[in-house]
């Protein structure tokens, strides 16, 4: 089922000026609902300007949005509604806290969609289990905790608006490998536990390989390939043609066909895993 559908989406900057750029060009998309969903490309290749439309933030100067069945300016009074329908969480969104206490801040836009405060706490304290916050956090200040944990806050806080898609625009941005890894498992576990469709900009690889079910490339403001992971890490070589990396681990495998293998082309560590020890028992060479 499509959940959401972006039509002939095309998107110009500084329209009419010596500044004239064109950041979306006729761009088509389909999002499944429950799906995970990671949108690649190089800087200024238009991933932050699309995600931008999904839920009214930018109005489309051309083309549509279509949100279960419907185009979200269809009727401009219900834009609002549509923004905690699908909820955007900017990069390094712990820049945008400014409640006095964690709870304030997670229960800003449950109060905002008008719910009463026996619903607003549940889902404050909800969203903040599925963030792995501690209780003890409800009265402190947001900016008196660490920064991995600001960002939690954050994320909590568009979550306590249970949103029917998440949008994320590079949600590790900064992190560290563990607090990636923790972050990204904790989303996951969301997803699994409210169904919620996922969509999310990355520029890692490996993270992308993780968490996607579907990858959409996009380069020069164009959605210029998509598919699964192993459709899209298939064509590495087309990937590092336009200025992408691939995941570390393809990019040996790569080196080893180079070298003379013959191997498949992987894009986790457990898939190489399965590789090496079958090459090791016979099965490749």
């Amino acid at each position: 089922m499509e959940k959401l559908e972006i039509k002939n989406l095309s998107y110009v900057y500084s329209k009419g000026t010596p500044f004239e750029y064109l950041a979306l060009d006729d761009i088509n998309l389909s999002i499944k609902q429950g799906e995970t969903l990671a949108i690649i490309g190089h800087t200024g290749s238009g991933k932050s300007t699309l995600i931008q439309h999904l839920n009214g933030l930018f109005k489309a100067q051309s083309g549509s949005v279509i949100f279960e069945g419907r185009d979200i300016w269809e009727n401009k009074k219900d834009i609002k509604n549509v923004r905690f329908k699908i909820g955007l969480c900017f990069q390094y969104p712990e820049y945008q806290l400014f409640e006095e206490t964690v709870y304030k801040d997670i229960a800003f836009g449950p109060k905002n969609m008008g719910l009463d405060a026996a619903e607003v706490d549940r889902r404050v304290k909800r969203a903040m289990e599925y963030m792995g916050l501690p209780e003890r956090y409800i009265n402190r200040s947001p900016f008196d905790i660490s920064g991995g944990q600001k960002r939690k806050v954050a994320l909590a806080g568009i979550l306590a608006m249970e949103p029917d898609i998440l949008v994320l625009d590079e949600p590790t941005a900064g992190l560290d490998p563990s607090a990636r890894n923790n972050l990204f498992e904790l989303i996951r576990k969301y997803k699994e536990a409210s169904g919620t469709t996922v969509v999310f900009v990355s520029h890692s690889m490996e993270d992308v390989a993780k968490m996607a079910d579907r990858i959409v490339v996009m380069s020069q403001s164009k959605i210029v390939m998509q598919g699964t992971p192993d459709e899209v890490f298939a064509q590495a070589p087309k990937l590092l043609e336009i200025g992408l990396n691939v995941p570390a681990i393809t990019s040996i495998f790569l080196q080893m066909n180079r070298n003379g293998y013959r191997l498949p082309p992987v894009y986790t560590v457990e898939a190489a895993a399965a590789c090496i020890k079958g090459m090791l028992e016979g099965d490749a060479v």
